[in-house]
């Protein structure tokens, strides 16, 4: 008789396969399209849970064709049980039925929904329990933890799920540990991932840096609880399976009893994100199916928008910036003229990389090399110190800047490095920063600084010692890896918040875009520089204008722009992204929300989608008018 045997093992989680008396014809057929990449030995070969999923039916019907019978432990049976009832459950719901039927929990439940939610909770709250899995695209500040909690005590209440599994950054911890006292009575053990084993909780935390490792000990943990998984900011993992996290991601979430994603930007580039995403919500790609393929192509016409967000409406709920009834943000785009030298480095900088056209663009490294280019005229376009490290022999950078020691660009960019700028023009962003900010602490408003570049934040402490600033960016670290008595974000940010003589907050993007609410001490903030990233810039527009914010409240947002470089290009890119994600959640606030007022005069780049803007900049060298 031949058989196939099918047992979960591994880490991180795959399904084994071992062959007994299978012909060669049918093994190497099946392999083809359910091996995980490896060729595995002449007996056995290793399969991902979710492409066992996907490929079910395919898998049946060869089996029957060479007549093998397929033999799975129970592990793989409980798995391929709950990839049937998905695929039945999103079938329904695309056909408008409810699938999820959970309801609030009964008067005697063991948890209790405590906060009183706002209507348009209320109403996400409804649409998501009638969904077997959910995503929530609502805005920063709307409530999406609120609401996440809730439809855990309802999960609970009817039996599906007693562990909580969430996915997210270090940055987004404090309020799921905060909301659980709130949101729930009695709350919740809450807990974070430490090392190899799994903490005795209800809620368990891990963030994306250490999903993968940890990964395996979550499957053997969602094998003995029934687990209800949440992936926060969940476009941290829009590359899917093209990046670590998102390999990670789709390796757990079959595993789970219920899944849903929280957002508000699931698309921050274009369509091809939303599938990453919806992956996770629905393995086996049965939801990402639907998508307009013409959508899912790079830089794809804006009007296929409007039929992705047909296909994905009824899989989602978002509560818009428009339903949160907040006071409008005032975005000014401030042009800054360089100053002399730094217009001589900048304009050097650009007819050198001119000539980087004529590199094959099927080569990988050619790639990196245009993306490590834009970043270069960032720097320069911000300040040209945080080139310093680019010049002569020891530089490591790729591509290397080649700028030979002694010469004369060589010294104009040394001179930068003097932080005092005794002898050498302040860079103009930075001289600016430094304007608003000090005449915002005058008027007793404090301010939020972004930029992408730590040495700039760096530079900004030292200006601006005397307004004792706070500091937040990938080297301090948080409480989870902090010394006791040393600086933490969390303590940072409890300075900024609290300490009357701490006037600015200093931040990165890739560090505080997500997850802080800083509204009710900030209504000011600066941008001193901004990269292709549309998610990041978007989820920070959000750290100072959120729900809860008083109406007579005037939120203002400035964004610096070096006159006649490649912050032109940046500034009508971002601009594009936001009008395809407007488009896609059908949000047109969301384009007024991000694109800034005329009147007012992380990945830092993507290749694929953001390749051609570079390649006509240094083409035409218009210097990014």
């Amino acid at each position: 008789m031949s058989l196939i045997r099918a047992t979960l093992e591994g880490r991180p989680a795959r399904v084994r396969f071992e062959r007994e008396r299978v012909s060669d014809d049918a093994w190497t057929e099946i392999r083809l399209y359910l091996s995980d990449g490896s060729w595995g030995t002449p007996t056995s070969m290793l399969v991902p849970p979710d492409k066992l999923i996907a490929e079910r039916r395919r898998l049946i019907g060869t089996l029957q064709r060479h007549q093998v019978n397929f033999q799975p432990n129970e592990d793989v049976v409980a798995l391929l049980e709950r990839g049937i009832a998905d695929q039945k459950a999103f079938r329904a719901t695309m056909a408008g039925e409810v699938t999820g039927g959970l309801s609030m929990p009964a008067p005697d439940a063991a948890v209790q929904i405590r906060r009183e939610l706002r209507p348009f909770q209320l109403r996400d709250l409804e649409k998501l329990a009638g969904l077997r899995h959910g995503a929530n695209f609502s805005v920063p500040g709307a409530g999406k933890t609120t609401v996440s909690y809730a439809l855990h005590a309802m999960a609970r209440d009817a039996g599906i799920a007693t562990k909580l599994l969430v996915v997210g950054p270090i940055s987004a911890f404090g309020a799921w540990e905060e909301d659980v006292r709130s949101v729930l009575d009695p709350p919740l053990r809450v807990a974070r991932w430490r090392q190899s084993s799994v903490p005795n909780c209800d809620v368990l935390l891990v963030n994306y840096q250490r999903l993968a490792s940890a990964a395996p000990f979550l499957v053997e943990w969602m094998l003995r609880h029934p687990t209800h998984l949440v992936v926060d900011e969940a476009h941290r993992a829009k590359r899917g399976v093209g990046g670590e996290w998102g390999r990670a991601l789709q390796s757990i979430a079959p595993f789970a009893v219920r899944r849903d994603v929280l957002t508000g930007t699931p698309a921050p580039n274009d369509a091809r994100d939303l599938a990453a995403i919806l992956n996770v919500v629905w393995p086996g790609g049965v939801a990402t199916d639907r998508l307009p393929r013409q959508a899912l192509r790079p830089n794809a016409p804006n009007a296929l928008m409007t039929a992705v967000q047909a296909a994905i409406e009824p899989l989602y709920v978002r509560t818009t910036k428009a339903e949160l009834e907040l006071p409008p943000v005032r975005i000014v785009r401030d042009v800054v003229p360089m100053g002399e030298v730094q217009e001589q480095i900048y304009s050097a900088l650009l007819n050198r990389y001119a000539g980087s056209l004529d590199v094959d663009r099927r080569d990988q490294a050619w790639f990196s090399q245009m993306g490590q280019v834009a970043i270069y005229l960032l720097q320069a376009a911000s300040s040209p110190r945080l080139l310093i490290d680019a010049i002569g022999p020891a530089a490591y950078r790729f591509p290397p800047l080649a700028i030979p020691p002694g010469s004369r660009l060589a010294t104009l960019i040394e001179g930068y490095g003097d932080t005092s700028y005794r002898d050498h023009e302040i860079p103009a962003k930075i001289l600016r920063a430094c304007q608003i900010v000090a005449k915002n602490a005058h008027e007793g408003r404090k301010t939020l600084v972004w930029s992408n570049f730590p040495d700039n934040l760096l530079d900004l402490e030292r200006q601006l010692a005397g307004l004792r600033p706070a500091l937040v960016y990938g080297g301090v670290p948080s409480g989870d890896d902090a010394d006791d008595n040393g600086r933490t974000r969390e303590r940072e940010l409890a300075r900024f918040k609290t300490e009357p003589e701490c006037m600015v907050l200093l931040a990165n993007p890739a560090a505080m875009a997500e997850g802080v609410s800083l509204h009710d001490v900030c209504h000011d903030a600066v941008y001193i520089d901004r990269t292709f990233n549309a998610g990041q810039y978007l989820q920070s527009l959000d750290r100072i204008h959120r729900l809860g914010l008083s109406p007579d409240i005037e939120t203002t947002v400035t964004v610096l722009i070096s006159a006649n470089t490649i912050d032109g290009r940046v500034d009508r890119r971002l601009e594009d992204k936001t009008r395809r994600l407007a488009a896609i959640l059908a949000d047109p606030a969301l384009v007024r929300m991000a694109l800034p007022d005329d009147d007012d005069a992380g990945d830092l780049y993507d290749a694929d989608a953001d390749i051609d803007v570079v390649l006509d900049y240094l083409a035409t060298g218009r210097r990014g008018e």
